[in-house]
């Protein structure tokens, strides 16, 4: 479901399926307080690196005098320090994947709280080659096997390129983690893909995002972002922490969406929820929230295009 790269705060999530008849259905949700989400429990986070040849000058490598700015880097900074707000520990662990001959390891690069992430290397690499292939699989195996054994919620942040070579083995295994999450023998997991640099595989990162579409699944464990549309310390929890939200948050008494022309496409008399549906009539490319004396107004042309 393609999604709008920055919406209007405080929106934090907008996804558009245009559907058969002209009209498109709308799922969206508002800023999440993170530490609602997560809860009391033990909470435990990690960032995942891709290691793959295919991103090695966006670690600063190559060229004649070098490549450039190690973007990998800064990113990984950036979203480990505010993963480490919502940890129990304060500490994220950090590792690069798709390393090895056939892309297939993943190798430790160590836990660090946010003080130490201001200034921890990510400069690719060391004990294993860069990767000849893009395996997720064993990222996911690590956080549902080792990561999140003692936790009651676990976040796994994964930066990548977008071209994953082993799509449906992760897509068999994920859904098995999801049906043990939904009948309660799991603890709550959520991964999020972080697309990087030019050549981002954008389709396949948002065939991830919804993959639990249509399965009967009453759970999700994918979200995805894109690098690009990182801007700010509000976009990053935009991305980390949107989707966390549910029907059953509810973030004001009452309100309603509206479409530029006045129609009424959805109504909450009961409470306004953290994540809401609707569908946008056809030929219409704007909503309208009105939650009190507050006024929302979400472009969604960029998703229709």
């Amino acid at each position: 479901m393609p999604k709008i790269s920055r919406p209007n705060r405080p929106l934090a999530d907008v996804n558009v399926m245009p559907l058969a008849s002209g009209s498109s259905e709308i799922v969206a949700c508002f800023m999440p307080d993170p530490d609602l989400v997560v809860g009391e429990g033990k909470s435990k986070a990690f960032v995942a690196l891709d290691g793959s040849r295919s991103l090695k000058k966006m670690y600063g490598f190559g060229g004649l005098f070098g490549g450039e700015p190690n973007y990998v880097e800064m990113v990984a900074r950036k979203l480990a320090q505010i993963l480490g707000m919502v940890t129990t520990s304060g500490s994220v662990q950090a590792l690069y994947w798709a390393v090895g001959p056939d892309g297939q390891k993943i190798e430790s690069i160590g836990e660090f709280d946010r003080n130490e992430w201001g200034s921890t290397v990510v400069g690719g690499p060391k004990r294993e080659t860069w990767g000849g292939g893009t395996k997720l699989l064993e990222v996911v195996k690590y956080a549902a096997e080792t990561v999140s054994t003692d936790a009651d919620w676990t976040m796994g942040v994964i930066v990548t390129d977008g071209i994953i070579d082993d799509e449906q083995a992760c897509i068999q295994y994920c859904l098995q983690i999801g049906r043990e999450m939904e009948s309660g023998q799991r603890k709550p997991i959520k991964l999020v893909l972080i697309g990087i640099g030019e050549e981002v595989d954008e389709g396949q990162l948002e065939r991830f995002d919804d993959m639990f579409e249509g399965t009967g699944i009453d759970v999700d464990i994918w979200s995805h972002g894109m690098v690009s549309s990182m801007r700010d310390e509000d976009d990053i929890l935009a991305v980390l922490y949107g989707e966390l939200m549910t029907e059953d948050t509810i973030v004001a008494p009452t309100g309603y969406v509206e479409t530029t022309s006045g129609s009424l496409v959805a109504s909450f008399n009961d409470g306004v929820p953290g994540k809401f549906r609707f569908v946008l009539p056809k030929g219409e490319k704007e909503f309208v929230i009105h939650v009190g004396s507050n006024v929302i107004r979400q472009d969604v042309s960029e998703a229709l295009a």
